[in-house]
């Protein structure tokens, strides 16, 4: 009995699959998947979710959930009915608000009131940083200057465990035989919308496009339907990519850029860091602690600042930056840290859990 336990989440992402391949290493996991089509099903989706954890919770001890939403107090809520440890793991836009581009979990009032209610009645909380409990927020103007949960929720004394994400420094490494493109810069946006184009930063790498007409810029994302780019001539978009030939797309880059209004963690970012691109980030969440000092951070939302950062950056010394920015990643972002970390806190959890 102590090796099931009940995996419950909405995305199947590929952060979500790799948690799932993790927990499966030692464990026999119970999945339900929380994604209703339309908003009309939500209430179905609640009946289904309820039905299954009634069925499911007798025989599994463990209840981990990712993300922090509608999908999460049903859960949380029978844990305590049924003496179970659940489990929240936190991912970035169910600890924010950002009314000015309309993200956030904690900007809309019902669902604000489901997540946080979720975070108080967790047994524990494992976000990817600390910043997703609370950092102050000096990026822009337009939105709070906190955030992060508990600056939303002060009231909140789940105990919090961080685990740090972690990306296969195997499957993304520099590809020998590539050449680096000269002043070459790259980002990725993986659905690309009106307000993901201001939440990734997609605008401020259009007006360094602008900028810098000699520099060679690489947007990967996917248009959704109805939304429209104008680009310059030195920018090319590539609608869609594999995932497994990103390493060897990232090879052939100098910089990687990141210039988020917010972000959980920065899976991209330390793909491409791994692939050895020296990367240019905003200084949100904790990008700036996986930089490290191998690349440059743009302390606000100003192109101008961020010519400046571009300007300097070109003159650097990229080759040894490009090594400093995997060594990072390699020091302390791997799947395998990640792996070990995640199952040692979740065992302890539930040692501890069961003992009380």
């Amino acid at each position: 009995m102590p090796n099931k336990l009940i995996y419950i989440f909405s995305n199947l992402s590929s952060f979500v699959e790799k948690d799932l391949d993790i927990f499966k290493t030692q464990y026999s996991v119970c999945c339900f998947q929380f994604l209703p089509k339309h908003k009309w099903m939500t209430p179905w989706f609640f009946l289904k979710e309820l039905f299954f954890l009634l069925i499911q919770i007798p025989s599994n001890p463990i209840i981990i959930i990712q993300f922090g939403g509608y999908h999460s107090l049903i859960p949380v809520v029978l844990s305590k009915i049924f003496n179970r440890p659940s489990i929240i793991i936190p991912g970035g836009t169910d600890c924010v608000s950002f009314p000015s581009i309309g993200y956030g979990n904690l900007r809309k009032p019902l669902l604000r009131w489901f997540t946080l209610k979720s975070f108080r009645m967790a047994s524990l909380l494992i976000p990817p940083s600390k910043e997703l409990m609370e950092y102050t927020y000096t990026y822009q103007d337009s939105d709070f200057p906190k955030q992060g949960y508990k600056y939303f929720d002060s009231a909140n004394v789940t105990p919090v465990e961080i685990v740090y994400n972690g990306i296969s420094t195997d499957r993304f490494y520099p590809y020998d035989g590539i050449e680096r493109d000269k002043v070459s810069f790259l980002t990725i946006c993986s659905n690309l919308d009106k307000r993901n184009y201001l939440l990734k930063g997609i605008d401020l790498f259009f007006e360094a496009a602008k900028m810098f007409p000699d520099f060679h810029f690489l947007l990967v994302g996917k248009l959704s339907p109805g939304f429209r780019i104008n680009k310059t001539d030195n920018l090319v978009h590539l609608q869609s990519l594999p995932h497994t030939d990103l390493p060897k797309l990232m090879s052939g880059f100098q910089f990687y850029c990141q210039l988020s209004f917010s972000e959980g963690f920065g899976i991209a970012l330390a793909e491409a860091m791994a692939c050895g691109c020296v990367p240019i980030v905003s200084k949100v969440g904790m990008m700036d602690q996986i930089v490290g000092d191998s690349g440059f951070v743009l302390e606000k939302h100003d192109p101008g600042l961020l010519k400046q950062i571009i300007e300097y950056a070109v003159k650097a010394d990229i080759k040894w930056l490009s090594q400093k920015a995997r060594e990072q990643i390699v020091k302390s972002f791997t799947e395998e840290k990640r792996s070990l970390q995640l199952l040692n806190t979740i065992s302890s959890h539930v040692n501890h859990y069961s003992s009380h």
